[in-house]
């Protein structure tokens, strides 16, 4: 792994606990480099991949198909977080969501088994690994849903470009569309007054 990437993993996960020298060693050697193209999977619905994926540069989405073969795009992972289908690591069971690069993606994955192995050795690495689950997959989904329960189409959109910059950039609308639970013309018309609102105000 190259060194600033060790560099960026570790300021990242000591965020949430500090890391002794000795257990950042043993953790660092589990991660291997991986690119994904645009359109490429990480995990595909129905398989089973018990891989952690910290993104260094690009960005995945976790999106699950109806019945109708519509997809919805339920979360998007960018620069300097961590991705996984985490219900079926932690049940042993196939994914039900799909993760796929929505433009080419740079990543560093780690085994989560192997990670948990270290649990006993290394307990600094036990409590940064359920603090990140806590706070990425706990708290952070409880507020992404709140969101979308109790705010308008166009506080939804507001809200994307803060957990998001600079994404809609990188991606078609309809994408961010489907995550906010809106369709691409609503999604346009609300960019539009908001463009406009912006120049009224200059």
């Amino acid at each position: 792994m190259p060194e600033q990437g060790k560099i960026r993993i570790r300021n990242f996960v000591e965020q949430f606990q500090p890391l002794t020298d000795a257990a950042w060693e043993d953790l660092s050697e589990l991660f291997s480099y991986v690119e994904l193209r645009r359109g490429s999977y990480f995990v595909r619905e129905g398989e089973y991949n018990d891989k952690l994926a910290f993104i260094l540069d690009g960005a995945l989405r976790a999106y699950y198909l109806d019945t109708k073969g519509d997809f919805y795009n339920k979360t998007f992972f960018t620069e300097n977080t961590f991705a996984a289908s985490l219900a079926s690591i932690l049940q042993d069971i196939p994914s039900f969501l799909n993760f796929d690069a929505l433009v080419d993606t740079q990543m560093w994955q780690a085994s989560y088994k192997q990670m948990t192995q270290l649990f006993d050795r290394h307990h600094c690495i036990e409590r940064m690994v359920r603090k990140i689950i806590e706070y990425e997959w706990v708290i952070k989904k409880e507020q992404r849903e709140l969101r979308l329960v109790l705010n308008d189409a166009a506080q939804r959109y507001a809200y994307f470009q803060e957990e998001y910059p600079g994404l809609e950039n990188q991606i078609p609308q309809y994408h961010i569309a489907s995550h906010l639970g809106i369709t691409p013309i609503q999604l346009s018309r609300i960019r539009a007054q908001r463009k406009g609102n912006r120049k009224a105000k200059q």
